[in-house]
């Protein structure tokens, strides 16, 4: 089984035949591989490790909570309503994800493009904001002052990092963090039909 999709095959909502020449594979990633992942893992990652370290010092059984709703979170309700609209989620020769910020998670519902409902993204929100609260409220709560201030501020340095080199170019434009420029998007929407068509769609709705 592949890792990452083939990078000079178009995804499977592109008309196009090939990726040659194609004037918007520099402007979004409509690929992934190895670097990129990593470096999602390199910006992301440290944030859960910090909290994990306060909600520990405080009460060590607390992460057990915490680590269930994290696993439940980006690994099955994340996928459902957000991940699911991103035109990497329609690839038919891949069970599981294999982008940067979900790779391995199932791929257990259809594929919906268009953009998110005003419901699927206040359960997007709520989630990140319970995934943040948990081990701000615990470390606020047994005094960590010095260990949440070093959380909160990497989590800002994370968001930054994230928006500046990934959600720039993220091709789920239905995520309410996505950043790419409009002018990229319209590119992107007219290599890819199938998305177009059903924002359009909900534009008429």
């Amino acid at each position: 089984m592949k890792m990452f999709l083939d990078k000079n095959k178009p995804l499977h909502t592109c008309d196009e035949k090939s990726c040659d020449h194609c004037d918007v594979k520099e402007l979004v990633y409509c690929h992934f591989n190895m670097k990129l992942l990593f470096q999602f893992i390199i910006v992301a990652i440290p944030c859960f490790i910090i909290g994990g370290i306060g909600v520990s010092r405080f009460n060590p059984w607390l992460l057990i909570p915490w680590i269930v709703f994290f696993v439940l979170y980006f690994g099955l309700i994340e996928i459902r309503v957000m991940c699911s609209h991103c035109p990497h989620y329609a690839e038919p020769e891949t069970k599981t994800l294999t982008c940067w910020a979900n790779y391995g998670s199932p791929k257990l519902w259809k594929y919906r493009p268009g953009p998110m409902s005003l419901t699927e993204k206040f359960v997007f929100f709520s989630g990140l904001v319970i995934i943040i609260m948990y081990p701000s409220l615990i470390m606020t709560i047994s005094e960590q002052f010095i260990l949440l201030t070093v959380f909160v501020l990497y989590a800002m340095i994370a968001v930054f990092l994230m928006h500046l080199f990934m959600c720039r170019r993220c091709m789920n434009f239905a995520c309410p963090l996505n950043s790419v420029p409009k002018d990229v998007k319209d590119k992107f929407m007219s290599h890819n039909s199938i998305v177009c068509h059903a924002w359009n769609q909900s534009e008429k709705q």
